[in-house]
């Protein structure tokens, strides 16, 4: 038995067990890869925090994230996130992460969305990379139990508390693993795509137990796509960030036309889902493939991006004199198991945190570069919670007007033997349920999903996800952010609010709360 249980070894999981086994918790962690597998290094862009407040503040980074978020974030949960976060980025780097500088100072992007540049980088768009990095040599370094190669299957459930998880170790072998407090920082579900940015085991992992037992999970509709994923049969798909656009790369159309000027005010900084939107309207419009990325003009492309000049120069490209292919991808799931403003989920000694959580800070569309740093705010949150004794949800965040208990349990079909659906799951959902969405692509959807069989674990966390997703994609009849219903195209005040599973099939509609909000109270930085 141990304190601490933690899911997942991307930047929310070993943020989390770095800070227990610090506080004097014991820590056990199961990663279904190697140590260092996990989404977070992929990451490229950097990490957003107001860590100078010359031209900067965490209400305007407040203000910016809210914006992006189509008006279903939590309020209360955005000023945790922006008030705190220049404290968790700070600590990273004292933990020994290397940020890019110039001059000595921090060298900070822009990225789509944001008013100022506030994003920190290292190696020019390696971030993740060396982030992962630093944690895992801080993990080692703990004296925390490491379980790798090892798949988690059941959230184990006694007495109305959970009490662990069962799984299969690196060995095949059927596995128990108890804990006091079990921590779901599994990272998103971007395998349910055919394209994605995500690698291999971003199978919803996490989510899908919870689904199953009747954890309240929301927001799943929200799937962003990454808009620039460069054009190329590799998987996952080269990311071509967003801080490309913000050192001044123009997206073109077949014609060599810039068109995000016709878009949005901020043309090729606009937010991610119009950036998307755009993209796949005239894709489909005009039956391409692809259309154009043009980082011609950036000066020193190989030094400031060397990770993507590298990704281009092994298929063929150079992007300091060609434009590059690029179309959307399966990127960044904004849902997950609803949290607290301590990550508490509604099940009592369960939490999430990261891309498995739904904490109310990304609503409909994440504002760029917040992931990371939700990460290690929430982690930070969820333990000093964990210190202060406390086991159960209260109504703040996203948590506010969920029901305080979970509902029904759902038993698991056995798996079978036959032939893996995993891309027959990826065509499905890329083609009904992407970017672009309408009543009749997504009731195909749904129609194949259903006669779908999983035959093994992961399959059956990518199928319980991938349905809830269509089924609250149904349920939504409105376009909001990374949700667009083109038989819908204008949000409606009528869906200010989540679609929740919480043990039944199909979600249920939960408005969001309009009591007084907590935001101005929890908006300055931690001092812890």
């Amino acid at each position: 038995m141990t304190d601490l249980l933690v899911l997942g070894s991307g930047i929310a999981g070993l943020s989390a067990a770095v800070r227990a086994r610090r506080a004097g918790l014991t820590v056990t962690l199961l990663t279904k890869g190697a140590l260092a597998w996990s989404a977070t290094r992929y990451a490229q862009g950097g990490v957003a925090a107001a860590l100078f407040e010359d031209d900067d503040s965490p209400a305007l980074h407040g203000a910016d994230t809210l914006t992006a978020g189509a008006g279903l974030c939590d309020a209360d949960a955005v000023a945790v996130l922006a008030g705190e976060g220049p404290t968790r980025v700070r600590e990273l780097i004292a933990l020994g992460a290397h940020f890019d500088e110039v001059d000595g100072a921090l060298a900070l992007g822009r990225e789509g969305g944001h008013s100022v540049a506030r994003v920190v980088h290292a190696g020019g768009d390696a971030t993740g990379a060396e982030i992962e990095r630093a944690l895992v040599e801080a993990v080692q370094q703990t004296g925390t139990e490491i379980h790798e190669r090892c798949l988690v299957t059941e959230l184990l459930v006694e007495n109305g508390r959970a009490v662990g998880v069962a799984g299969v170790d690196a060995n095949g072998e059927a596995r128990s693993f108890r804990a006091t407090h079990t921590l779901v920082a599994t990272g998103g579900a971007g395998q349910c795509f055919a394209v994605t940015t995500n690698p291999a085991l971003s199978t919803g992992d996490g989510i899908a137990m919870a689904l199953r037992a009747g954890v309240a999970v929301a927001d799943l509709e929200f799937m962003q796509f990454h808009p620039t994923a460069l054009h190329h049969p590799s998987m996952p798909r080269p990311l071509l960030s967003e801080a490309l656009r913000g050192e001044g790369a123009i997206l073109r159309d077949d014609e060599g036309r810039a068109f995000m000027a016709d878009e949005h005010p901020l043309a090729d900084l606009a937010p991610r889902d119009v950036v998307a939107r755009a993209i796949s309207r005239r894709l489909n419009a005009r039956g391409l493939a692809h259309l154009w990325l043009d980082a011609t003009a950036i000066p020193g492309f190989a030094e400031r991006f060397p990770t993507i000049f590298g990704a281009c120069g092994a298929v063929g490209l150079d992007p300091t004199r060609e434009w590059l292919p690029v179309a959307p991808a399966a990127h960044y799931l904004s849902g997950g198991v609803v949290t607290d403003l301590d990550g508490a989920a509604n099940l009592p000694g369960l939490w999430a945190c990261g891309e498995a959580a739904c904490s109310g800070v990304h609503g409909a569309n994440r504002l760029a570069s917040n992931s990371l740093l939700e990460g290690m705010v929430f982690a930070a949150r969820t333990i000093d919670a964990i210190e202060r004794g406390k086991v159960a949800a209260d109504a703040s965040g996203a948590m506010r007007g969920i029901p305080s208990t979970p509902g029904r349990s759902v038993t698991p079909s056995d798996f079978v033997a036959g032939l893996p659906v995993r891309d027959e799951l990826q065509r499905v959902m890329t083609r009904d349920a992407g970017v672009l969405r309408d009543a009749e692509s997504l009731d195909r959807a749904a129609f194949a999903l259903d006669v779908m069989t999983a035959t093994s674990a992961g399959e059956a966390n990518l199928l319980a996800v991938s349905t809830a997703l269509v089924r609250a994609a149904n349920a939504r009849r409105e376009s909001r952010g990374t949700h667009t219903r083109i038989d819908h195209p204008e949000s409606s005040d009528r869906f200010l609010g989540r679609f929740v599973f919480s043990g039944d099939a199909e979600p249920v509609f939960v408005p969001l709360a309009t009591g007084p909000s907590r935001a101005a109270a929890v908006a300055e930085p931690s001092r812890s």
